[in-house]
């Protein structure tokens, strides 16, 4: 399954590659942006081996960066990030 994102997501997404190619160089940007993407496809895959992070939200960290991904589960069996 694909995860869809939450339009905040996306701009989340700008701003932090915009941040690490402004303060750290473009290669840390594209690197940020594909442990995103590795994290999505994990959460794509096994979905429920994630904690809870509350009574709805999961969290799955990044394992380089010091960010983490929240997911809802739907009872479709879709995930939104």
């Amino acid at each position: 399954m694909i995860p869809t994102l939450h339009p905040e997501v996306d701009n989340d997404l700008v701003d932090i590659v915009e941040y690490y190619s402004r303060e750290a160089g473009r290669d840390l940007a594209i690197e940020f942006y594909w442990e995103f993407r590795r994290c999505a496809d994990q959460i794509g895959i096994r979905p429920s081996s994630f904690p809870l992070w509350s009574d709805r939200l999961r969290r799955m960290n990044l394992r380089r960066f010091p960010f983490h991904i929240l997911f809802e589960i739907f009872e479709d069996s879709s995930v939104q990030i």
